[in-house]
């Protein structure tokens, strides 16, 4: 699985987590993982501004 497809499962596990009012630690958690998936994907593929 490529990041793009990691971060787009965890925003819809994260989006129905808050849909159906999970616990908030667990929502935490969740978007704690979006955020670390869209960090490793500028990583990849940002490239240096000259």
């Amino acid at each position: 699985m490529d990041v793009k497809d990691k971060i787009e499962t965890a925003r819809n596990t994260l989006h129905d987590a808050v849909k159906i009012n999970d616990n908030k630690e667990k929502i935490l958690e969740i978007s704690r993982k979006v955020d670390k998936y869209i960090v490793e994907y500028y990583k990849k593929f940002k490239t240096p501004k000259c």
